[in-house]
This record gives C-alpha cells, structure tokens and sequence, in this order.
C-alpha cells in the first residue's frame, strides 16, 4: 500500500492521493514553496554568516543569534525532501520541520544566553 502525498493515508496502489482535496492543497503548498525559496536561502545565508562570525570573534550571542535565525526560518519555511514526504505526507513533514525548526531555535536560545 502507499501514502497520500499530503495527509499520509494508506491507499491503493498506484494513486497518489486519497482525495482531489489533498491533491489541491498538495499543490497550493508546492506552489507556495516555490515562491518562497529565495527567502528561505536568504535567511539560511544570514544566519550561517552570523554563526561563522559570532565563532570567528568568540561571541556565543551572535553564535546563538545565528541559530535562531536559522530555526525561524526552518521555522517559517519548513522545506521537507521528497523523501520524508514520502514517508510521511506533506501535513505530517511540515509539522515535522517545523518541531525542527524550534528546536534549533531553542539550541540557539541556550547556546546564545545562558
């Protein structure tokens, strides 16, 4: 048996998705990731420069400002691979991502200020 593409139901092989409904948000969601990528590698690329340069002059603030930067954006953008949708469905990979993402943000929290 396979998954949905999006809410990952069991359903028969050979289809891709259990309802038309879940094939629309499927592509409403890969459209939107589309739009937003460059965003995405925007922030990514700030918060990397910020943990090179926080480790560079040995200022755990900017290193942990670097990581919440990079978990916001996880955070905001959560860009599953193919193969964890395929595991687990869009919805639950995204919800995955994200619980990722805040966990980065809580590491850089902790390594940052306490």
């Amino acid at each position: 048996m396979d998954r949905c593409g999006w809410c990952g139901k069991e359903i028969p092989r050979g289809r891709r998705f259990c309802s038309d409904a879940c094939s629309e948000r499927y592509e409403r969601t890969l459209a939107w990731d589309q739009r937003c990528i460059k965003w995405f590698l925007l922030l990514l690329a700030v918060g990397v420069l910020a943990l090179f340069a926080g480790a560079l002059c040995e200022q755990s603030a900017l290193v942990g400002g670097g990581m919440l930067l990079i978990g916001s954006d996880i955070l905001l953008f959560p860009l599953v691979t193919p193969q964890t949708i395929a595991l687990l469905g869009m919805r639950a990979a995204r919800r995955a991502g994200r619980a990722l993402g805040a966990a980065t943000m809580a590491a850089g929290i902790w390594i940052g200020w306490f």
